[in-house]
């Protein structure tokens, strides 16, 4: 079939105007009637159907809403928590370390790591961004290789530590009350996991202490050859209270030392220790410190 051009539509409306005349019209009244225009004539003969809306069942409405709210969540989810730190999108390795083990590991920056008893470590087998980043469970000492564009930061549970290049010790063991972090050597940055609000700034000597209980941090000065003292076994106290000798001790002897006397925690005293059992170590202590002790298990009490 061909198209109807223009000159054969204005034939066939004018056609159709006079099969509907119901009488005889005037001329006027003729033309009027042919004035008809193109739209009209094409709503006649070509009227446009109105599209009915489909109805789907009302468990497949149910189904697409659902995948809707939930496509919604996950997408919040992800932006929401796409810089909260779980760790670095890079393979990770991990080192582990038993009851009785004590393990040493050089990453591929140089950066020297000395995993203590019962920890784990997760770092990369290469460094690629602008940070160099671990994971830690457990206490290590790191010797840190000097890099002023890729700063070196360590992940624990609670605290994140930053540093250019130095050496410093992390114990942040989850069965622990306290963490705590001493530097050996250089400068460190320390900075709470979820709230960094505050970043504190140690030096050579400076340990900070973090209560798991009560959230608070305190910092204090530590003789710094006892901060290798787990990897040695020596320690070196100088004019120290009771309460901080206690706290190494606790740490290296895996005990729990409880004072019934509170006096003797500020109780100063000098005292040397290399490698001696913690029941040599109580009566060396016991003698310098005037105190009484009774060792029941890996519980110790003082009075």
């Amino acid at each position: 079939m061909g198209l109807v051009t223009e000159e054969e539509k204005t034939l066939i409306a004018r056609w159709l105007i006079q099969l509907d005349v119901n009488g005889e019209l005037t001329p006027d009244q003729l033309a009027a009637k042919q004035a008809l225009s193109q739209g009209d004539l094409k709503e006649h003969f070509f009227p446009i159907e109105i599209a009915k809306p489909i109805r789907f069942p009302v468990w497949i409405r149910s189904v697409a809403a659902s995948l809707l709210i939930l496509s919604t969540i996950a997408g919040l989810f992800y932006f929401n928590n796409k810089s909260h730190y779980l760790a670095p999108p890079t393979t990770l390795r991990e080192m582990t370390t038993g009851t009785a083990e004590i393990k040493v590991i050089t990453l591929g920056d140089g950066t020297k790591i000395t995993l203590n008893r019962k920890s784990r470590l997760k770092y990369p087998s290469s460094f690629s961004g602008k940070t160099r980043e671990v994971f830690l469970i457990g206490e290590a000492f790191f010797e840190v290789t000097h890099n002023p564009k890729r700063p070196f930061k360590v992940h624990t549970d609670k605290l994140d530590i930053q540093v250019l290049g130095t050496s410093f010790n992390i114990q942040a063991s989850g069965v622990d009350k306290e963490l705590s972090v001493s530097v050996a050597s250089g400068k460190v940055g320390v900075t709470p996991t979820k709230a960094k609000i505050k970043t504190y700034m140690l030096v050579t000597g400076d340990q900070l202490s973090y209560n798991r209980s009560t959230g608070k941090f305190s910092q204090s000065l530590v003789n710094v050859a006892n901060i290798k003292a787990w990897q040695t076994g020596k320690f070196t106290f100088r004019n120290e209270t009771l309460e901080n000798i206690a706290h190494q001790l606790e740490r290296y002897y895996k005990v729990t030392i409880l004072f019934k006397n509170k006096s003797l925690l500020t109780k100063q005293i000098s005292l040397k220790v290399k490698n001696q059992s913690i029941d040599t170590v109580m009566k060396a202590l016991s003698i310098s410190a005037e105190f009484r002790y009774r060792i029941e298990g890996n519980r110790i009490v003082i009075w």
